[in-house]
């Protein structure tokens, strides 16, 4: 117990040491290696302490990034304390440039006059150009790592195994993203109506989310993997990833149109159609042509560049086409899973020719390397100190109330003999793909510092509470 309490502590001392660091290296390169390092280290100590408490790796890396944040903060490192404001300190930066505004100026457009006040200086000081680099860098590896991540969950959402259980899974998830989204609307008008609209649309989309690994994980524990059940939560849950992705980048295309009109809507929906049926199949096609002239690598090196050159070309397409980047990754991955390289598969035996097996195990290194940052990062940001305003831990507990109930009633989607509760349980946790959509909300200033950490708070709550209810659930059947 003694060690769990002083691992956080111990993470402090290099951030600390950064904080004193002396500018007068000549290699920028050396406070951005410093800074990766204390954040790999934090995020490392997370994932120990989630595995001894039995709980997600993302849980530890969260919680012990919203614990450095907030200590850091109120130690007074400069690192953090504009790490916490990161999106508002690009954002006035990026205004400094294109304008004719002074960054005080350009700070004060974006945040609090109290805020500005401690951020100021800061980065008025000499090494004030050298945090905003390093925080800047931080936040482009955190980028990447999550489109690893999302690629990496689409590779283990197969489409085949979607369609074991697509008429139920279809139903089960349909009720599993619109009672959430609806609750979400409601909730948001009753307990923040002075919020702008942008700010209830991505709250409620963030509320539609499912996480398909802790799912995953129960299931595997209690051995039922290949269950009714849970072919069915599991179909279900691939579809509300893809539902939920292709309504966040709806989302964003509404919010920087500025309306919220039917012919927008209807845009957009047909934009994220026509895009991702593109995708299932014209990509198939181009994936075997790129393989056959890739025959004289060996099998890893195949798989390691057709998948990142998948990955980073589609992201970028995305964006291109107006969606998000991460619509972009999750599908290379929905679609490379179920395809095999069938040369090198004529040429040898057994289940190591196998994409679905090789092609993780070349991805994973970049995904548990990179996509820890993320949710380091995002834990630095949640602002505990706003807990103690009454109306926002009002929020926060109807935004879990919500959560969980909308979830839950997802499961009268499937037939009455299956175990409805047991399967609306199932869909509770939200896990990594609501910390995504929430700060993306963040990053396009739909969510400020407040309703961010509401979304994050009922992130962490279903996310323990959802297996500990699905367990319970399915004892009660099994």
């Amino acid at each position: 117990m003694y060690t769990l309490i002083a691992l956080p502590l111990l993470a402090l001392f290099p951030a600390i040491s950064w904080a004193e660091y002396s500018t007068t290296h000549s290699d920028p390169v050396i406070p951005i290696l410093l800074a990766l390092t204390v954040l790999t280290l934090v995020a490392l100590l997370g994932r120990v302490i989630a595995q001894r408490l039995n709980q997600p790796s993302v849980l530890g890396e969260l919680t012990l990034g919203i614990l450095i944040g907030n200590l850091g903060y109120w130690y007074g490192i400069d690192l953090i304390t504009v790490l916490r404001e990161s999106s508002a300190v690009f954002n006035a930066v990026t205004l400094s440039y294109e304008s004719n505004f002074t960054l005080e100026q350009a700070l004060r457009e974006q945040l609090e006059p109290l805020i500005v006040e401690q951020l100021l200086p800061l980065l008025s000081s000499e090494k004030g150009g050298e945090t905003i680099n390093v925080i800047q860098v931080l936040d482009s590896f955190s980028r990447i790592g999550l489109l690893f991540l999302l690629f990496v969950v689409g590779l283990e959402s197969s489409v085949q195994e979607l369609r074991i259980s697509l008429r139920p899974g279809i139903r089960v998830a349909m009720i599993g993203i619109f009672a959430p989204f609806i609750l979400g609307f409601a909730v948001m008008h009753l307990f923040a109506p002075e919020s702008h609209w942008t700010s209830h649309l991505m709250v409620a989309i963030a509320l539609c989310a499912t996480s398909i690994g802790i799912t995953a994980r129960v299931f595997h524990e209690l051995k039922i993997d290949n269950s009714k059940v849970a072919q069915i939560v599991l179909s279900a849950a691939v579809i509300d990833d893809v539902l939920g992705l292709i309504m966040m980048a709806i989302g964003i295309d509404i919010i920087s149109r500025g309306s919220f009109e039917l012919t927008t809507v209807l845009f957009s929906i047909s934009q994220a159609i026509i895009f991702l049926a593109s995708i299932y199949l014209l990509l198939p096609l181009i994936i075997r042509f790129t393989i056959r002239h890739l025959h004289h690598f060996d099998l890893w090196e195949a798989e390691l560049f057709v998948s990142f050159l998948l990955l980073t070309s589609l992201s970028w397409l995305a964006d291109f086409v107006g969606l998000s980047a991460i619509v972009g990754a999750f599908a290379a991955g929905l679609i490379l899973s179920n395809r095999e390289f069938t040369y090198w598969k004529k040429n040898c035996d057994g289940p190591t020719c196998h994409l679905d097996q090789k092609i993780k195990e070349q991805i994973r290194p970049f995904e548990a390397i990179f996509a820890p940052l993320f949710f380091v990062l995002m834990g630095t940001q949640v602002k505990l100190e706003a807990f103690l305003d009454q109306e926002i831990l009002l929020l926060a507990s109807a935004l879990i109330v919500v959560a969980i109930g909308g979830k839950m009633v997802s499961g009268l989607g499937a037939s009455a003999h299956y175990p409805r509760l047991a399967i609306g349980a199932g869909m509770v946790p939200r896990g990594e793909v609501a910390l995504i959509l929430a700060s993306m909300g963040k990053t396009i200033g739909a969510l400020n510092s407040t309703l961010f950490t509401a979304v994050v708070m009922m992130t962490i709550v279903t996310t323990l509470l959802g297996p500990l209810i699905l367990k319970w659930q399915l004892s009660r059947e099994l």
